[in-house]
């Protein structure tokens, strides 16, 4: 019997290759994502810190350029907001379509399966047949050696 062959194999190969590719975007986007939010929690932390020296600071000049360095922490802060938000909408649009490449790919995934199954079903009743075709024939001999003698 000829060996497997599944006639959508090429699609199933393209579709594979198009749930990789949607998988590496999800995963650059959500990098992205991480970043931002690392970046946010450095702010937080050096914001932390600037104000602890604010309160121990004893200079007007030192405490207005503390203040300063605050602020411009809070408008990075919040322009940082805006872009989590930019990206974890990039987030949701790149799982959305490994989620669609993913289940593309697995409705051939499965349909191969099947065809599989039915070629081995197939193979093993050809297979079953031939022994027993085999079978017949050496009794058959054996019936007429037992005969003859």
């Amino acid at each position: 019997m000829k060996r497997f062959r599944f006639s959508l194999q090429k699609v199933l190969d393209l579709r594979t290759f198009a749930e990789e590719q949607a998988k590496l975007a999800l995963a650059a986007a959500i990098s992205e994502a991480d970043k931002i939010k690392n970046e946010l929690k450095e702010i937080a932390r050096k914001k932390v810190k600037a104000n602890k020296e604010r309160s121990s600071c004893s200079d007007f000049t030192e405490h207005i350029v503390i203040e300063k360095y605050i602020t411009r922490l809070e408008l990075r802060k919040e322009e940082l907001l805006e872009e989590l938000v930019q990206a974890e909408l990039i987030v949701e649009e790149k799982r959305k379509a490994f989620r669609e490449a993913m289940k593309e790919r697995k409705v051939l995934s499965n349909l191969r399966e099947k065809k599989y199954a039915e070629y081995k079903k197939d193979y093993n009743r050809s297979l079953e047949i031939e022994l027993d075709d085999i079978n017949q024939s050496k009794y058959a001999k054996f019936e007429i050696e037992q005969n003859n003698s």
